[in-house]
């Protein structure tokens, strides 16, 4: 039996979604504006690859956030990010609450709803965590193998008591 769970909705700042949008934006107009100071103009092919960059780049921000996802199964917590899937067996887990967030991106993805990679944390226990978030707020730690996972289930507390019921333990 397997039980999907939806990650938290993404909740980026205004201004983060509109710089992440900005880039592809500039890509596709830039390449077709005209400057009349150059010896020689960008040619048709060059504005024709800009142009697919910044629309291939558009299609990969909007479908990243898409593929981050949590599944209970039978045997352990599946997790899929838009890199691939992976799951954990439950014997291997251990779940916290909290109430920090992320802190700075050490590396990884930080995407307006998606959030991967290493980040430091804010709040007491961990001074790093690696993310498979949807926001930087609102989320539980899993650690598994001493490692420390940042994880944002659209409710936490669901999650983790749905966790505790399939044997795993629920620390302070």
């Amino acid at each position: 039996m397997t039980a999907p769970l939806s990650a938290a909705p993404p909740t980026s700042p205004v201004w983060f979604r509109a710089l992440v949008w900005l880039v592809p934006l500039l890509l596709i107009v830039t390449a077709w504006i005209p400057d009349d100071g150059a010896d020689k103009p960008l040619p048709v092919a060059g504005s024709v690859a800009l142009t697919l960059l910044g629309v291939g780049l558009g299609a990969l921000f909007a479908q990243v956030p898409r593929r981050l996802a949590y599944t209970l199964t039978d045997t352990g917590l599946r997790v899929s990010r838009f890199s691939g899937t992976f799951e954990w067996p439950y014997r291997e887990l251990r779940v916290r609450r909290t109430d920090a967030g992320l802190g700075l991106r050490v590396g990884g993805v930080g995407l307006p709803g998606y959030y991967t990679g290493n980040y430091t944390f804010t709040g007491a226990g961990y001074r790093s965590v690696q993310a498979i978030a949807s926001n930087t707020r609102g989320g539980l730690i899993v650690e598994r193998g001493g490692t420390p996972y940042y994880l944002t289930p659209a409710d936490p507390d669901a999650f983790a008591r749905a966790l505790a019921a399939r044997g795993v333990p629920v620390l302070d």
